[in-house]
């Protein structure tokens, strides 16, 4: 047993000795020079009523890190296709680069070109916009009654119909207004008073894979947006003080006004960018290999998207 104890020993000091041998100190002056790079994002669209983008710079591969963005706001950007091109300028506001979409039109089918310097570097993309749109078929609300009150939850189903004959790649958003009417605090009057109050909620908020599609081997069939809840304020009478003490009521009359949605056709470089994005999201799994954020910024990282989008809007 002593001879078993000892030999085992011996191997396990030998095989650690054997890794020990494979760590080495690398020479600082043999590692990639990774400085920051250029950081560009932007999406067009002749739906869109502007054309923004985002300029940031990344952290170098080697000093302190932060998640802060850096905004690059002395960049030069700009758009150009169809024999025209336009300059960008800075918004402070947004902290974004921004123009009207009426001071340069968006066309279908169209392929347009992004040029973006900050003096010291200089990145370039191109994307092309989808020439067609899908139909929207359904866009329905069903309402489900809470077994213990007299509150409700709507569930919104929508589908749209592929595009036969082609690659496509699609993408879904949208939003719910709800109104409702409660006492509220009026500042000029110094009163409490009925308001009615307008509330836009976006739909859609899950994962980047859930909300984006493509018809690799389904050509033509119909695709189902995820099925989207939202609650709904039950409707009661209100009762309240007003500033003389006075008891007073109100009918809230809570209801949803309007539900928009919309399916984008997007081009590659759009889906591929927030499918990597979604990838990326799970790498605090053991079992997931590590990706590489998908970019088509030459020289940078980011992505320069196009979409063609239709849009349904129904008042429930």
């Amino acid at each position: 047993m002593r001879l078993l104890n000892a030999l085992i020993f011996i191997t396990v000091t030998a095989f650690l000795g054997g890794c020990e041998s494979l760590v080495e100190d690398l020479d600082p002056g043999k590692l990639p020079n990774m400085g920051s790079k250029l950081a560009v994002e932007s999406y067009i669209s002749p739906q869109s009523p502007s054309i923004e983008v985002i300029v940031t710079e990344s952290q170098p591969l080697y000093g302190p890190a932060t998640y802060n963005p850096s905004f690059i706001k002395n960049a030069e950007v700009i758009l150009s296709g169809n024999g025209r091109q336009i300059r960008l300028p800075f918004n402070d506001s947004t902290l974004r680069y921004h123009v009207d979409s009426s001071a340069f039109k968006i066309l279908p089918g169209a392929t347009y070109n992004l040029l973006v310097s900050d003096g010291k570097r200089t990145v370039k993309a191109h994307c092309t916009i989808p020439a067609k749109v899908p139909e929207i078929k359904t866009v329905a609300v069903e309402y489900v009654t809470g077994p213990f009150s007299n509150d409700s939850t709507a569930w919104i189903n929508m589908s749209w119909q592929d595009i036969p004959g082609e690659n496509n790649y699609y993408a879904v958003r949208g939003y719910v207004v709800l109104e409702e009417t409660t006492p509220t605090y009026n500042e000029q009057t110094g009163d409490v008073e009925p308001f009615r109050h307008v509330n836009k909620f976006g739909m859609y908020q899950s994962s980047f894979s859930s909300l984006i599609f493509n018809d690799i081997h389904l050509d033509g069939i119909m695709f189902n947006a995820p099925k989207t809840s939202i609650y709904l304020s039950p409707k009661r009478i209100i009762s309240y003080l007003d500033k003389n003490g006075v008891e007073k009521t109100v009918y809230n009359d809570a209801q949803m006004s309007q539900v928009r949605v919309e399916v984008l056709n997007i081009d590659e470089n759009y889906y591929k960018f927030y499918r990597s994005m979604d990838v990326s999201g799970n790498q605090d799994n053991p079992f997931v290999e590590p990706s590489i954020i998908y970019t088509n910024i030459e020289g940078g990282l980011g992505c320069f998207g196009g979409y063609h989008a239709v849009i349904r809007t129904i008042n429930p």
